[in-house]
């Protein structure tokens, strides 16, 4: 029923050389809970609780409402709740509906967001930089595309 093909193809590979499998929401499947995991997530269907794991993505046509905490997290679905990462990457179908805490964000053309962004740290700036920064009225970021 399965080939060895198959298997290794869902596989990704880490820095340390080692293959990962992520754990897969499928597209017909809904998830009420929180989901904890060691390792990589990946969200085709939905889920109605909060993820932490080492990396999650949500796929276009998927939705995650709760909180999301991970080292790195590709958004193409929706997310209503926090998103707390390393790294954060919005694709162009991306629809968040919630505050992003981040050190590296990336926004493609046509996502939308619809709350606060901020850096996780924002001592590893320069002194020099921070100080000329001026803090906006409204902290409220919507991006349409």
């Amino acid at each position: 029923m399965f080939s060895k093909d198959s298997k290794t193809a869902a596989k990704t590979s880490s820095k340390d050389g080692k293959d990962r499998v992520p754990s897969l929401i499928s597209p017909s499947m809904r998830v009420v809970g929180d989901l904890i995991s060691g390792g990589d997530v990946q969200v085709d269907g939905a889920i109605e609780g909060d993820i932490s794991a080492r990396s999650v993505t949500v796929s276009e046509g998927a939705t995650a409402k709760g909180q999301i905490t991970a080292d790195n997290v590709l958004i193409r679905g929706e997310v209503h709740g926090q998103i707390t990462a390393d790294s954060v990457d919005l694709g162009r179908t991306a629809r968040i509906i919630g505050d992003i805490v981040h050190n590296d964000l990336s926004i493609e053309r046509g996502a939308y967001l619809e709350g606060q962004c901020r850096r996780k740290e924002h001592s590893a700036l320069p002194a020099q930089i921070t100080s000329s920064v001026k803090e906006p009225d409204d902290d409220r970021l919507v991006i349409n595309g």
